[in-house]
């Protein structure tokens, strides 16, 4: 009996030490504060690889992650960025305080960045819960292809091609799903289905959220389906053929 408990506990302390470093604290799950040595690819390394595989929208989205100028927009929940100025959600406008460093609306002063020291840098973009102004117990939240202050989506378009120096409008292409176009039908339909990501709503803005669900739409999946490998399954309804054989069948075109 006493050797069963021995092995038993010999099982448990190697396990406790094989655990992947997550930065797990024992007073309550994981806990991850601005990214800061956060290793996301030691338990994501299956993500990260297909991530990287990816070149370009690798290095685009690292340069995004690394616009200290950018990732201040999204924690303030901008609405647009012109000439230097950031005008927010709740009528602050910030600009750029050169002897501080930092952008200053009048009475704060804010300079966020994220760690991009390591690939984890890219992945706090998208999942780190302060730049999208919501606080979660970990942390982490999701943001998905079409946030509101990303690539937009046929609610709002609070993004600004200026602050990530872009010169095309690309920045806009959820919106631009929405309108009239090939690839509208699958946004709209996809826009009005739940997700299982919880919408960070932090800004009092709906954004992508499918309507007071409380989770984002699947809208995103119309850039994924174009921009990724990930499969989506879709279903073709076929148009209603011709009855040739009634010969009192109703005249229409075909």
């Amino acid at each position: 009996m006493n050797r069963k408990i021995l092995l038993y506990v010999a099982l448990m302390a190697l396990g406790l030490y094989s655990i992947p470093n997550t930065v797990a604290l024992f007073a309550g799950q994981h806990s991850f504060y601005s990214g800061m040595g956060v290793s996301c690819d030691k338990c994501h390394a299956d993500v990260m690889s297909q991530i990287i595989s990816g070149d370009y929208v690798y290095n685009k989205h690292k340069a995004a992650a690394a616009n200290f100028n950018y990732t201040t927009y999204l924690s303030v929940g901008g609405t647009n960025y012109s000439n230097g100025v950031i005008n927010a959600y709740d009528g602050k406008i910030w600009t750029w305080d050169p002897s501080a460093k930092a952008w200053n609306n009048g009475t704060d002063f804010k300079n966020v960045s994220i760690d991009t020291s390591t690939n984890s840098g890219i992945c706090m973009l998208c999942h780190n819960a302060t730049l999208t102004g919501s606080f979660t117990h970990t942390g982490i939240v999701v943001r998905v292809c079409d946030d509101d202050r990303c690539h937009g989506n046929r609610l709002n378009a609070f993004n600004s091609p200026e602050i990530l120096r872009s010169t095309s409008n690309i920045t806009a292409a959820g919106y631009n799903l929405s309108q009239a176009n090939a690839h509208q039908p699958f946004y709209l339909d996809a826009s009005n289905q739940s997700s299982g990501y919880a919408a960070a709503t932090g800004f009092g803005q709906p954004g992508n959220a499918n309507g007071s669900s409380g989770f984002t739409s699947r809208g995103h999946w119309t850039c994924e389906g174009c921009h990724t490998g990930t499969v989506v399954n879709v279903t073709i309804i076929q148009a209603p053929v011709f009855n040739h054989s009634d010969p009192n069948a109703a005249k229409r075109r075909y």
